[in-house]
């Protein structure tokens, strides 16, 4: 499956009020809430992600980019591979040049003090700009 199959136009990753279906967070906000809720918060924020990407890339949300994916060990670090995977795909889709680091993402970041929520969120707020300049 090559990254043809994702090739949109922009106004398909827009909602009816015209708005990016991706959501902005501060990244920082978003680690520290995630800390505070003892992971709680990062359930909630792997699976709405997923589903944002989902919708970009008007897909079916994967087993693997559901919340509970991340309670299972080895099968989580899949998971974050392929949200790193589907948000590139995302990027790719409305023509950004961002991309993720696959490896990055699910084995580096997870190990630096849990930073894949900052890196992740980080790219999904480029994309997020990237949606909201091509409703303009």
């Amino acid at each position: 499956r090559g990254i043809a199959m994702y090739e949109q136009t922009p106004d398909v990753v827009m909602n009816s009020a015209r708005t990016p279906v991706v959501r902005k967070q501060g990244a920082w906000g978003l680690w520290w809430l995630c800390a505070i809720t003892l992971g709680i918060y990062y359930l909630i924020w792997f699976e709405r992600i997923n589903r944002e990407l989902s919708a970009v890339l008007q897909t079916p949300v994967q087993a693997n980019g559901r919340w509970w994916s991340q309670l299972i060990p080895i099968y989580s670090l899949v998971g974050l591979a392929a949200t790193a995977k589907r948000l590139n795909a995302a990027h790719a889709a409305v023509g950004s040049p961002t991309r993720v680091g696959v490896f990055v993402a699910w084995f580096w970041a997870p190990g630096w003090f849990a930073s894949q929520t900052r890196y992740l969120q980080r790219r999904l707020n480029i994309l997020h700009d990237v949606l909201a300049s091509h409703a303009r």
